[in-house]
């Protein structure tokens, strides 16, 4: 039989003083130094500490080993007082009162949670699927997550909604802080998509907070601006690109159907198919086009010069966003734009008076090119969530999903991919050298 020595991690002043293995399960019989001086929890007078210990033994679960369960064992110690003869047991410094497994198997249970769900880790485990939501609750507690720190400094936030169930008229309002746009976080969430749930959202913020925020990104929903103007007094509003792109993406398709409509019924069923397949080639970018589907559309253009010009005029308005650096610049070019548009397509005008209402919010933009991208990418997370669970009819039950799938996956998540590059190449390094 091989013998084989492993380190295990231990808390400060822990000691492993024996070993058992039983069946598949690792058994470490722990000790730790007691305390010399014990307040009583009834009387709350303080005393030299006289230990005594039980008869029987306590197990607790951790972290396992090569996939098999370990658990620590230990003799509970209590003092009686000498006052109130109270017995009062002394917590280890690797468990919560009352529980049956270490704060290290805590981080373990959440590192699974992640992308599952509570009763798929509770059978990898072994466990209850109750006792994975009560350590999720004491995680949770311990890290404050329903509160927002008061020292912590927000300079921009964005708000957005979230249907929580298809067909269920349940929507959910979510504040993220996009001070750190790369690692942005989850602030708050409340049930609604009116202006109440967004003046929730933003009365988990302290006063002071508030007042730093210097910018917030929201789409063109009336509710979420009129909170934000009201409580977010110094925040410049900042409607994302990507929201002006799709209204106005939409009013040429509206146009484009216009267009196309007297064509398409004169077309056999095998034309009509190869029609509606040249219509993913007029949403796409001319230059990421082949030269047989730019040729394709210049054969439509040629039946429908009309489709060209409103083709053009699609084509122009993102490159407006991505090439213009000032505000000004990019406002000239917009006004351009909608001249023309008007006088090709008059059809188009409610697209402009929508541009003319959320003018001011849309040129922001431009200032420093701030996007809802980290905003729609969260949206795009919970809506992973919402499909793993068939949807949620709680509020709540979606925030704590996203504390632990976005904030809390930073501080569980233990290594990333490039980290397990480079410890494959430093092993590589190692063994190759004894290879030769």
């Amino acid at each position: 039989m091989t013998r084989l020595t492993i380190d295990v991690d231990l808390p400060p002043d822990l000691t492993v003083t024996a070993y058992q293995r039983q069946g598949d399960g690792h058994g470490f019989e722990v000790s730790w130094p007691l305390p010399t001086r014990c307040r009583c929890d009834a009387c709350h007078r303080e005393d030299e500490a006289h230990w005594e210990f039980k008869d029987t033994v306590r197990v607790v679960r951790d972290l396992d080993i090569w996939g098999q369960p370990s658990f620590w064992i230990y003799q509970p110690a209590y003092q009686r007082c000498g006052s109130c003869n109270h017995r009062q047991f002394v917590i280890p410094p690797f468990k919560r009162k009352d529980t049956s497994y270490t704060y290290r198997f805590e981080q373990q249970v959440l590192r699974l949670l992640i992308g599952s769900n509570e009763e798929e880790v509770a059978r990898r485990l072994g466990i209850s699927a109750e006792m994975v939501g009560l350590i999720v609750r004491h995680q949770l507690a311990d890290a404050h997550a329903q509160e927002i720190d008061p020292q912590r400094v927000i300079t921009d936030v964005g708000i957005d909604e979230l249907s929580l169930k298809k067909r269920h008229k349940l929507y959910a309002t979510i504040l993220t802080d996009l001070t750190h746009p790369e690692r942005p976080q989850v602030l708050a969430v409340a049930a609604g998509r009116d202006e109440a749930a967004a003046r929730k959202c933003l009365g988990n913020l302290a006063e002071e907070q508030r007042r730093q925020v210097r910018a917030y990104r929201a789409d063109m929903a009336v509710a979420f601006h009129n909170a934000c103007r009201d409580l977010l007094p110094n925040a410049k509003p900042v409607v994302d690109r990507f929201h002006v792109a799709k209204k106005f993406n939409e009013a040429i398709d509206g146009q484009r159907k216009r267009i196309t409509r007297a064509y398409k019924a004169k077309l056999s069923p095998a034309q009509r198919k190869e029609f509606r397949s040249l219509m993913w080639e007029f949403r796409r970018d001319p230059r990421e086009l082949t030269k047989e589907q730019q040729q394709k559309l210049e054969e439509l253009f040629a039946q429908l010069p009309r489709l060209r010009t409103l083709y053009e005029l699609r084509v122009r308005f993102p490159r407006i966003f991505d090439s213009a650096r000032e505000r000004h610049k990019a406002h000239q070019a917009l006004l351009a734009l909608f001249f023309d548009m008007l006088d090709e397509f008059p059809e188009l005008a409610a697209f402009i008076r929508t541009f003319e209402t959320w003018q001011e919010e849309i040129l922001n933009y431009f200032d420093a090119r701030q996007t809802s991208g980290p905003v729609e990418g969260i949206n795009n997370k919970a809506r992973v969530i919402l499909k793993r669970s068939y949807g949620l009819k709680s509020a709540d039950s979606l925030w704590t999903r996203l504390i632990l799938d976005l904030n809390r996956a930073g501080d569980i998540v233990l290594y990333t991919i490039g980290q397990m590059h480079e410890l494959v190449a430093n092993f590589r390094g190692l063994f190759s050298l004894a290879c030769t």
